[in-house]
């Protein structure tokens, strides 16, 4: 209730200021008063007017039992001479006077040091920001924690300086060099390992810090483009005059609609190449931002003649052109924050070596849903499992110097990549089935489609070649003649094209077999679900989810399972690889295992198939 009533308090006070002579007259609009909350801007043309409205404020507030502080005050005096001199005039508030700004002096409003001739960039602001992202890294938060804390709370500290002031870069661009240091660390990574894993969205596979320098043109052209096409036709008509009055200065002539567009564009056609008449606003540094970031977003202004309206244009995922209107004004800053990431996670899947993992891993939110929370996520599985996607883990085959013997220490293989050692490596062949059969049975504990459940077992009434063939999940009706079959695979994520081969060659294997069953008269679904062994989801996998009935409420919790279960055995396996130290142990195994004696495989007490033990 507190906003409320102060807003209702405060409302006598405003309308006294409005309704007084006294302004300044700027295109046709007479204007005195500029309120935010309790921070409020008297206007006026004359120091004579100055003292009225301030006397109509003062009288106002006084009937209602607010009194202001002439100490948190300050006052500035433009004369109109050549250069636009500062005067020295004194004004009176509550019968005392306030501080008069002189040329260069600041006064902080709304966050933003404001005056004449004044640096506006917030020194002081950035200076807190890096001694607070100091102290998140030297506090006993986990790293996920950590992440969520300067993304949420830190950061954000500089939106509002960055949409209305003109903000230097050097300072954002040491303080971004900071923040990608201690968000390496956090992800326990090496310092070379590639920084845009730090600017990824968390739903991408990063943490969501885009660098400050990016989100100052972000906010800068963001808030131009809200002042254009503002809903209050007084900002949007002063806007529009003093960008028209900007151009023209830097042509020489009176710009037309589409030159207003060419020049938010950066162009250096048609005159705007020239030097002079370009002074500094929110135009000019609107235009260099769009300089800045026509290369990576695409980003152009574009003015439409038919719709009468200025727009702008970026480029979308998969390179498909975005156009954001003045109607969807809302969405501007969340459309060019998405574009800056979609740059970097291209920048990243053109690495050859460090974006290969994150082709997959970037595909669904589902891979990387413990980057914000942590969740069934191991501090041990948190240290692997950024270091492995970027393949800047310590291995004989990853060795980017030197000329040291590259074979696998365990099977002697020609090279000890990371692919080799948690997906072929033959002595770790137990473990990778522990991985495949964790992922069986849980699909087969979600299973809710009506018919006979059978996990790794021969399809009945199927002899010869065909017969020996032992599909994951197996669920045959009767009554509708159907049957669903569905394997497990878990290939490394060596691109997209892992996950399509891996996919095609489980159908191809059953094709066979369902081809059999279908000449006997029954109607065969074939799927297969993969799953990266890095924790890459498929979305594919979503239609086996649906054809098994598996409800949507669980399946949300499943997925993450899943995924960091599988993350957890690659761990596992990558560690007893390089130590040679066993890091699971093996579920006893209650009676035998294989037997086609029964609908259901042999399960211990949590439901999961154990493997067999002569594997180990």
């Amino acid at each position: 209730m507190s906003p409320v009533a102060f807003n209702l308090a405060l409302e006598p006070v405003l309308r006294a200021a409005s309704a007084h002579p006294a302004g300044y007259t700027l295109h046709g609009h007479r204007h005195n008063l500029l309120a935010y909350a309790d921070d409020l801007a008297l206007i006026s043309d004359t120091p004579e007017g100055m003292e009225a409205l301030l006397e109509a404020v003062e009288a106002a507030a006084g009937g209602i039992g607010l009194r202001f502080k002439p100490v948190k005050c300050a006052t500035l005096h433009m004369g109109c001479g050549r250069g636009g001199r500062v005067l020295p005039t004194r004004f009176t508030l509550q019968g005392q006077e306030m501080t008069a700004l002189a040329e260069g002096e600041p006064y902080m409003h709304l966050g933003i040091p404001t005056g004449y001739q004044v640096k506006q960039t917030p020194l002081v602001t950035v200076q807190e920001l890096e001694r607070d992202l100091r102290a998140v890294d030297e506090s006993l938060l986990t790293p996920w924690q950590k992440v969520e804390t300067v993304a949420t709370f830190i950061l954000p500290r500089l939106d509002f300086s960055l949409r209305g002031a003109h903000v230097e870069k050097g300072p954002l661009t040491a303080t971004d060099r900071l923040a990608k240091r201690l968000a390496k660390s956090w992800l326990n990574l090496p310092q070379r390992a590639s920084a845009e894993v730090v600017f990824l969205p968390p739903s991408r596979g990063g943490c969501g810090l885009l660098p400050l320098a990016d989100l100052a043109d972000v906010l800068t052209i963001a808030h131009t483009f809200r002042m254009l096409s503002a809903a209050d036709a007084v900002v949007k008509g002063l806007a529009w005059s003093s960008l028209g009055r900007a151009v023209s200065r830097k042509l020489g002539r009176d710009p037309s609609c589409y030159g207003l567009a060419a020049y938010l564009s950066g162009s250096l056609e048609d005159g705007l190449a020239r030097d002079g008449g370009d002074t500094s606003s929110l135009w000019s540094r609107a235009r260099n931002a769009a300089r800045r970031s026509a290369k990576a977003l695409g980003l152009r202004w574009r003015w439409s003649a038919k719709l009468g309206e200025l727009a702008v244009e970026i480029r979308g995922s998969a390179g498909r052109t975005t156009v954001v209107p003045p109607r969807a004004r809302g969405q501007i800053v969340r459309r060019l924050r998405a574009a800056w990431a979609e740059h970097y996670r291209l920048r990243l899947l053109g690495k050859p070596d460090q974006g290969k993992v994150f082709e997959v891993s970037s595909w669904s939110r589902y891979s990387n849903h413990f980057l914000r929370g942590g969740s069934f996520t191991r501090f041990a599985d948190w240290r692997f499992v950024h270091r492995a996607r970027l393949d800047v883990l310590p291995l004989n085959g990853a060795r980017r110097w030197g000329d040291g013997d590259k074979r696998c220490r365990r099977c002697g293989g020609a090279l000890e990549s990371l692919p080799h050692v948690i997906c072929h490596c033959r002595p770790h062949s137990a473990a990778w089935q522990l991985r495949h059969d964790a992922i069986v049975a849980r699909l087969a504990k979600a299973n809710r489609l009506p018919g006979q459940l059978r996990v790794n077992r021969r399809v009945e009434g199927v002899d010869g070649e065909l017969g020996a063939l032992r599909p994951d999940i197996v669920v045959r009706h009767e009554p509708s003649k159907s049957i669903v079959i569905v394997d497990v695979t878990v290939p490394f994520e060596n691109r997209r094209v892992a996950f399509d081969e891996a996919r095609g060659r489980k159908i191809l294997k059953y094709k066979p077999l369902a081809d059999e069953l279908g000449r006997r008269g029954y109607r065969v679904t074939v799927s297969a679900f993969v799953v990266g062994a890095l924790g890459s989801w498929d979305p594919r996998n979503e239609s086996v989810l649906k054809q098994l009935h598996i409800g949507n409420r669980y399946a949300a919790l499943m997925r993450r399972l899943i995924v960091s279960e599988t993350i957890r055995w690659s761990r596992d396996i990558y560690v007893e690889h390089v130590s040679g130290v066993r890091q699971y142990r093996v579920p006893e195994i209650s009676g035998p295992l294989g037997s086609d004696a029964g609908a259901n495989p042999i399960e211990n007490s949590n439901g999961e198939r154990p493997p067999l033990t002569g594997q180990i």
